[in-house]
């Protein structure tokens, strides 16, 4: 084994020899898990909750980091016996928490989550759930998908992975190291750069793909090589006594003021990134245990320092209790449950830690053999693997099954079916639901499928055209996700009429003429030009008829909240009298209502009744700027549409109307409800379009609608 530089040799006196020799970390991962647990429960309150495990990061890398520089690993047999260490105190736990995780899914979770969720447990097995997620957090058609109860192990991705390459660095930098006089500057000078060089490419990720940077491994790094510099400089520059305290107590202020301060809304892992980040390291290089007025002196309870050792196992079980939890009684969290939901993580992390944790790192079987611990944790993937598998598969086939049955109900046209219950007063609500949760989620427009959006950063000019080749109308549909979604209800019309659609359509851009709040810079201006391009083509194409709608939900740059409205009113006016002024007619739908979750999760987890899959109107009912400057245009040009009394009550907006699922997630119409609307919409754009003065009357236009 090599020997340690003698400059590096204070600093590894400095750390500790292991993992539970300081009260100060274990307070520490105490605090970390604690806000991730509560933040996933209570997500109003710990606004910024997630930031524990950036404080994770942190402690994992001075830990691993101050273990390697006591033993630094250059050999093969050397890395082996690090990386056997690993697998003895990750992965049978972890394989533990996936089994038992991936069982309970198929007992209680709709095909499609199940699919979704063995998916991602088979990434997990390998631990690279968190570039799954990646891909799916920057394909916006995917990202509002509910989230399984395997989502957590994104951040043990990240980790396993800096496990790999870590222990390699290291030893190079030591064998460099111990050939010049000044060792511990040339390792501790390759850990800062890998700080350095990973906080500068984290902050460009962040500003140019916030979504995916948040869970890739290369913009996480450098927060545990944070902790790794703090290994390497030791403590030796905090004097004893108060300061060390002053330095622990700082930390844990920056820690918390993370927690109460950031939001989803935060730019993050950019530099904001630094204030959880540095705040742990500041505990960690204080070293404050045997101090007077210090953290763990006050929070060092037995309680405390008992979680903190149990934090692994709890970070582990706590999420899929928050996700399968609702699935097994039917309901949403309430205070009573969440509580039960922690209580039962520490109980199951309690039992987790002391026979599989405990077991598997010390059992003398594994431990004096590493070809045994390897096979150990081969025969560990491999459960998860073959788990995952069967799980897929068996939700494969309960989704044909449901996929056979929506086609055969679709085909008889049933009596009451869809939006046709509420507009006869003699159709009764119905007990039967024709649309499985999960073909719900599936069932989305010809769209999607044929790849016709434009998304971030908004440089491609995709359009799609449906309908006849030789068409006698020519229609423009415009507009964001809320505008494709009403295809379907207008199909049909065009392969009777012999008319053709061309879509021009954009994902959370709308069609305004001020900068629409993107969160990404070039998407910013990207969005700007596909709007200014949009306008200028549709003007130049002259179709019989405009149809537009819009979700106008992200900020516009420049613009407070409470004038966002007004903006984007006269903005929509703008571009309205473009179209009229080059006498294209226009026709407006009102944008649908907004469900409190996603619709198709709501109506699964009340397992066959969706009674309280309800929002209150006046909360789903958004405002809709678009329809409003439709409303108030005096050229007799443009027309409105407004379907929402057929999804609403007086008070109430339902995800199920008809025994049909209205929506396939928080707010965009299933392909299946869309073509029950055709009624109204066909009428309307015939209208419109000038189709004859008998469709003028069926019409529902701006001087019937509101």
């Amino acid at each position: 084994m090599t020997t340690i530089p003698a400059e590096l040799a204070p600093a590894v006196r400095a750390v500790p020899r292991r993992s539970g020799a300081r009260r100060d970390i274990q307070v520490l991962r105490a605090v970390a898990v604690a806000v991730v647990v509560a933040y996933h429960l209570w997500p109003h309150g710990l606004t910024g909750g997630y930031v524990g495990v950036d404080v994770f990061f942190v402690i994992s890398g001075f830990l691993i980091t101050s273990h390697l520089l006591r033993r630094p690993p250059t050999s093969p047999r050397e890395l082996g016996a690090f990386w056997a260490r690993r697998v003895r105190r990750l992965l049978p736990a972890a394989t533990l928490v996936l089994a038992a995780t991936t069982v309970a899914s198929v007992l209680l979770l709709p095909s499609g989550l199940l699919m979704s969720a063995a998916h991602e447990a088979l990434a997990s097995t390998f631990y690279v759930e968190n570039w799954s997620l990646a891909r799916q957090a920057t394909d916006y058609l995917a990202a509002d998908g509910a989230a399984t109860p395997v989502q957590h192990f994104w951040s043990l991705g990240v980790e396993e992975q800096f496990y790999l390459g870590w222990p390699v660095l290291v030893g190079v930098l030591v064998l460099l190291g111990s050939r010049v006089r000044r060792g511990r500057w040339v390792v501790g000078a390759g850990i800062a750069s890998v700080v350095v060089v990973g906080l500068t490419y984290g902050v460009h990720v962040t500003t140019n793909d916030a979504p995916r940077a948040y869970f890739v491994t290369t913009t996480r790094v450098w927060e545990l090589a944070l902790g790794g510099l703090v290994a390497v400089v030791g403590t030796r520059l905090v004097p004893r006594g108060v300061w060390r305290s002053v330095v622990a107590w700082a930390g844990l202020v920056a820690v918390a003021f993370a927690v109460v301060r950031f939001s989803a809304a935060t730019p993050f892992p950019g530099w904001a990134a630094l204030v959880p980040t540095l705040g742990a390291a500041a505990v960690v290089w204080a070293d404050a245990d045997d101090e007077r007025a210090s953290p763990t002196v006050v929070l060092g309870g037995r309680a405390v320092v008992g979680l903190g050792d149990v934090s692994y196992s709890v970070y582990l079980w706590h999420w899929p209790l928050v996700v399968l939890v609702p699935f097994l009684i039917g309901d949403p969290l309430t205070w009573s449950t969440r509580l039960g939901v922690a209580g039962a993580s520490v109980l199951l992390a309690v039992a987790t830690k002391r026979w599989v944790e405990d077991r598997f790192r010390t059992d003398r079987r594994v431990t004096s053999s590493l070809p045994r611990t390897f096979a150990v944790g081969a025969l560990c993937m491999a459960l998860s693997a073959a788990l995952a598998t069967g799980a897929h598969a068996w939700g494969q086939r309960e989704l044909d099954r449901e996929e056979a049955t929506s086609a055969a109900v679709r085909a008889s046209a049933p009596d009451c079916f869809g939006a046709q219950a509420a507009r006869e007063q003699r159709c009764t609500t119905s007990r039967t639901l024709y649309l499985s949760p999960t073909v719900a989620a599936q069932d989305k427009p010809d769209v999607y499928a044929d790849g016709c959006w434009n998304n971030t950063p908004f440089t491609s000019r995709r359009v799609c055209t449906y309908g006849s080749d030789a068409p006698s109308r020519r229609i423009a549909l415009v507009g964001n996700s809320h505008a494709g979604h009403w295809l379907p209800a207008m199909q049909d019309q065009l392969d009777r009429e012999g008319w053709q659609l061309s879509t021009y359509l954009v994902s959370e851009c709308y069609t305004v003429d001020v900068p629409v709040d993107v969160t990404i810079p070039r998407a910013i201006t990207g969005c700007a030009g596909w709007n200014s391009w949009v306008v200028d083509t549709v003007v130049g194409e002259r179709p019989d008829l405009v149809v537009m709608s819009e979700r106008t939900y992200r900020p516009l740059v420049g613009v407070d909240d409470e004038d966002k409205v007004a903006t984007a009113r006269a903005a929509y006016a703008r571009v309205l009298e473009r179209f009229t002024d080059a006498g294209i007619p226009v026709l407006v739908l009102r944008d649908t209502p907004a469900p409190s979750e996603s619709a198709p999760d709501c109506v699964a987890r009340e397992r066959g009744g969706w009674a309280s899959c309800t929002t209150p109107a006046e909360d789903a009912i958004e405002p809709d700027p678009l329809a409003d400057a439709a409303h108030a245009d005096r050229s007799g040009l443009v027309d409105v549409l407004d379907v929402n009394d057929l999804l609403c009550d007086a008070t109430r907006c339902h995800d199920v109307v008809g025994g049909v699922i209205v929506y396939f997630d928080r707010g965009h119409l299933t392909s299946t409800f869309a073509r029950t609307l055709r009624p109204e919409v066909e009428a309307a754009v015939a209208a419109r379009i000038g189709g004859g003065a008998a469709h003028q009357g069926a019409a529902r236009s701006a001087s019937s609608s509101g």
